[in-house]
């Protein structure tokens, strides 16, 4: 046969290409086929099936290569058979795919939720859709699940509260991504829980829901009031510590206006160091559980008691005007009797009381106040209650900047020397000076020597300043020395604290050394109260001064506890006589003691200076009396350096003219 004719301007094509196409298409059908069986294998039951039928697909391509256009219609209706069976494959397997996939989540949202400690909870409003078992254990009821549980019906104050209500409708609204909320709940059983809610909008069977995150807070609460409590309060009587104090303070102290009163009182045991010793610990704690009772009782609810430590206790009360009914209360509550196991006691107790504003502008100082308040009244023997003074707070911010004052002054050398001259009590001539501590603080003005001496051994800073006062007048004394010839002795007073200081001796020798002066030239004052405190030191220090050839005096003479034994014991030159018992003469009481004194004086081989003579009728008296010096502002004020030395000066040309003549000469 002829070979039919091809279309006009069309190639022919080659007779055997339609045979290879199906080889092709057999042999990546095939290898498909049989990868997909081998990597499938092991799969689901569905999935194993998808090899063999690629497989299946490649072979049915065979039949037109075998039966030529016979088998063309054969093989189209495998292929589309074929082809259907792997597109129900592909889906089953897909659906099964899913289904294990949403086995596999709600696996493991059921571990999630099933075994959790935190209560999960979904509901749309009305009705519990879900509730996990920490929810039933939290509640003590069956909630959701099977038989869903409507809100309502549950007991009040449990999970149906208002609250949850708003919530779940704003979460639905799209007001809030998330809500918390916390409170008291009261379940099943009569029992509170403390609960913690978290809720964010979820979806659940294809409708709007809320789930909420239920946590179980009250052992946590519990277990952390029971740390504040512990820190806040005392073991052993349970009372507020020293921290609530504060706390209360600087709530009760907090208008600046004083618009609000406050009553602080500190209370101390007095010597419960020694009960305790005596007694043991034991007793003591139940003394101060006792004590602790009755001061509570004694006060009721009018005021709180705390417990700062040890034997010291505290009383807030914000009650204006209830100070003086406070404080007895307080005294009365001393009064009685402790009863412990051991037996009965009593004690005394020191109280300081302060007022808010009265006494200090806020807490640390209304405690600072009743603190040295309560110092106070220590010095009262038994059970006694001081009050603050009036502007504690002030007068501490100044006691405190004058203190640090002192010690730059100190370290910049603004402390100098006056002189009060001592007269003869019968030539009237010049017989020495008294070097006296003056100091001129910059910006403020002079300052009493009684106040800076004061701060100075309250603060150890006595040693440091008396040994730059004793430098500096013995300088003085040498530069008189050089530009007079001769200079009178001048009496530098020396602190208790000072004189028994170990390295005193030392710093004497050497500034003598450095100064060159004579050692007469230099008399030492000490108090009559540190003679008396340490007899024994003081005796070994004046016997290495008067070793030295220096001239000791007693100062403020008459005003302590001397004895005739302490004046014939010590190495003395001279005793001076307090300005208190020179102040009433010519009284005839004055005029005895102080003649009683000059006669004692006189058989111990001591001169007598009376310090304070203001009058000419002082003067007399006290010569008559027997005085040997005198010194006052009758003769002269404190001279400066200059006013000092031209004395000198003027005494000497007298003396050298033969012209002296005495004041009291006529």
């Amino acid at each position: 046969l002829d070979e039919p004719p091809h279309p006009p301007g069309r190639a022919p094509e080659p007779a055997g290409q339609l045979r290879w196409w199906p080889l092709w298409d057999l042999a990546v059908l095939a290898a498909l086929g049989a990868l997909a069986a081998r990597w499938l294998w092991r799969s689901h039951l569905l999935e194993r099936w998808l090899g063999p039928l690629l497989m299946l697909l490649g072979l049915s391509q065979l039949l037109p290569v075998a039966h030529g256009e016979a088998g063309m219609a054969p093989a189209l209706c495998a292929a589309v058979l074929l082809r259907a069976g792997i597109g129900i494959l592909y889906g089953l397997s897909a659906l099964e795919g899913g289904l294990r996939e949403a086995s596999r989540l709600a696996a493991r949202f059921q571990l999630l939720t099933e075994h959790s400690v935190q209560g999960v909870v979904v509901t749309d409003g009305r009705r519990i859709l879900y509730a996990n078992p920490a929810v039933r254990a939290i509640y003590g009821m069956p909630l959701g699940q099977g038989n869903f549980t409507v809100i309502a019906d549950l007991p009040p104050e449990s999970f149906s509260d208002e609250q949850l209500l708003r919530q779940h409708r704003l979460l639905q609204e799209g007001k809030l991504d998330i809500a918390s909320w916390e409170g008291r709940r009261e379940v099943a059983g009569g029992r509170e829980l403390e609960l913690r809610f978290e809720a964010w909008r979820v979806e659940w069977d294809g409708a709007g829901a809320t789930q909420i995150l239920i946590t179980d807070d009250t052992e946590r609460n519990a277990s952390a009031r029971a740390l504040v409590h512990q820190a806040t309060h005392d073991k052993l009587t349970g009372l507020p510590n020293r921290t609530v104090l504060i706390q209360r303070l600087k709530e009760y102290c907090y208008l600046a206006d004083g618009s609000l009163h406050c009553t602080l009182v500190v209370l101390n045991i007095d010597r419960f160091k020694l009960f305790n010793q005596s007694q043991g610990h034991v007793t003591g704690d139940h003394v101060l559980k006792a004590f602790a009772a009755k001061l509570k009782e004694a006060l009721g609810a009018r005021a709180e008691l705390m417990r700062l430590g040890g034997d010291e206790f505290a009383i807030v009360d914000p009650d204006e005007g209830n100070a003086d009914d406070i404080a007895e209360r307080l005294h009365n509550a001393c009064l009685q009797a402790i009863k412990v196991p051991a037996g009965e006691y009593f004690i005394d107790a020191s109280m300081g009381m302060a007022v808010f504003p009265d006494n200090a502008g806020n807490a640390e100082a209304l405690l600072r106040a009743a603190n040295a308040a309560m110092y106070q009244a220590k010095r009262t023997p038994g059970t006694a209650l001081a009050m603050a003074e009036q502007r504690f707070e002030q007068m501490s911010s100044k006691s405190l900047d004058n203190e640090q004052a002192l010690r730059k002054a100190i370290r910049n050398q603004e402390i100098y020397l006056d002189y009060q001259p001592k007269i003869d009590a019968v030539s009237g001539r010049l017989l020495g000076f008294e070097a006296l501590a003056r100091w001129l603080r910059p910006g403020v003005g002079t300052v009493s020597p009684v106040e800076f001496i004061a701060i100075a051994e309250r603060t150890g800073l006595i040693p440091e300043l008396g040994g730059m006062l004793l430098e500096m007048a013995c300088r003085q004394i040498a530069v008189w020395c050089a530009t007079l010839g001769d200079c009178v002795p001048v009496a530098v007073n020396v602190s208790p604290m000072q004189l028994l200081n170990r390295g005193f001796l030392e710093l004497v020798e050497r500034i003598l050394v450095d100064t060159g002066i004579p050692p007469r030239c230099l008399t030492l004052e000490i108090t009559e109260s540190a003679a008396v405190d340490n007899l024994d030191d003081t005796r070994l220090q004046l016997q290495h001064l008067s070793g030295l050839g220096i001239d000791v005096a007693m100062d403020d003479f008459g005003t302590g506890f001397s004895s005739l034994s302490m004046l014939r014991q010590l190495p003395l030159s001279t005793v001076k006589i307090d300005r208190g018992l020179i102040d009433p003469l010519p009284a005839p009481d004055a005029v005895a003691v102080v003649k009683a004194i000059c006669q004692l004086a006189a058989a111990l081989d001591l001169q007598v200076v009376a310090e304070g003579i203001e009058t000419l009728e002082q003067a007399v008296s006290a010569r008559d009396c027997g005085c040997h010096a005198l010194q006052g502002f009758f003769y002269a004020r404190p001279l400066t350096v200059a006013d000092a030395g031209e004395w000198m000066r003027r005494e000497q040309a007298e003396v050298a003219a033969g012209g002296a003549a005495g004041v009291l000469a006529s």
